[in-house]
């Protein structure tokens, strides 16, 4: 009989029945945290690269198969999320600050609210995604997914979708800033990165519904995709002018 080092459970195997860690638990050392690393985006369980290449290539196939209950070889949502979210904000502002990079057309200390409203939408585009996404979300609900499918749902499939975007940002912050020597805060690359979140957004919508099967389907996926575009250009257009008079006003 082993004894579990975490809970104090006796049993035999490898691993506890009451808590699940391994039997054997080695020390922590340079090697094993390498090898956890590794272990997490390579486990037997296929998960985080799994989750993120079959979302690039067929995102409706695979979220229609988590849906249905297909998930133990993929990355739980949130979490894919939160590691792409937090590899593209550490990335990011590793190749801002190792070339220099500034927002040189539009000053920080510019006087047009508008040009601080621009500025601060670049520097924090992060968090101005965040809420895009569960709008987005509402929308292809309304429009596509309901009644098949719950807002829970489409939100959970809409949070893959995401990460899978902050990780395409970070390809394009890595191919255009450090290979290319481009400035990733200029208007051009953000013009870019709006364009690739609109035809990734339009591909994965595609590829998701068509496969139930929607009566007026090319209708109700471009009239979502339009709207998405428009309340996206919305938000991003007016919530920075509101954080600014907000802080003013504080």
């Amino acid at each position: 009989m082993i004894t579990c080092l975490n809970c104090g459970e006796s049993f035999e195997g490898n691993f506890c029945p009451n808590c699940g860690q391994k039997s054997t638990v080695q020390k922590i050392t340079v090697p094993v945290l390498a090898e956890e690393t590794f272990h997490f985006f390579t486990h037997l369980e296929k998960g985080f690269l799994y989750t993120t290449w079959n979302f690039i290539i067929r995102p409706g196939q695979t979220s229609l198969n988590y849906l249905a209950g297909k998930r133990k070889k993929y990355q739980k949502p949130i979490s894919y999320f939160l590691i792409w979210t937090g590899i593209y904000i550490i990335i990011h502002n590793l190749v801002v600050n190792h070339y220099h990079y500034q927002l040189t057309e539009l000053s920080l200390v510019a006087y047009n609210l508008r040009d601080h409203a621009n500025a601060l939408l670049r520097k924090h585009f992060t968090l101005f995604l965040i809420p895009l996404v569960i709008v987005s979300s509402l929308i292809e609900y309304l429009l596509l997914g309901k009644p098949r499918f719950n807002f829970p749902e489409i939100v959970a499939v809409s949070i893959f979708g995401g990460g899978t975007y902050f990780m395409m940002l970070l390809v394009s912050d890595i191919l255009f800033g450090a290979v290319l020597k481009v400035d990733i805060l200029s208007t051009d690359v953000f013009l870019w990165q709006a364009i690739l979140s609109s035809l990734y957004n339009f591909w994965f919508s595609f590829d998701f519904f068509k496969r139930i099967h929607l009566r007026y389907f090319w209708v109700r996926l471009i009239s979502g995709a339009m709207l998405t575009a428009l309340i996206g250009w919305v938000m991003l257009e007016y919530l920075p002018i509101a954080w600014i008079q907000l802080e003013n006003l504080i």
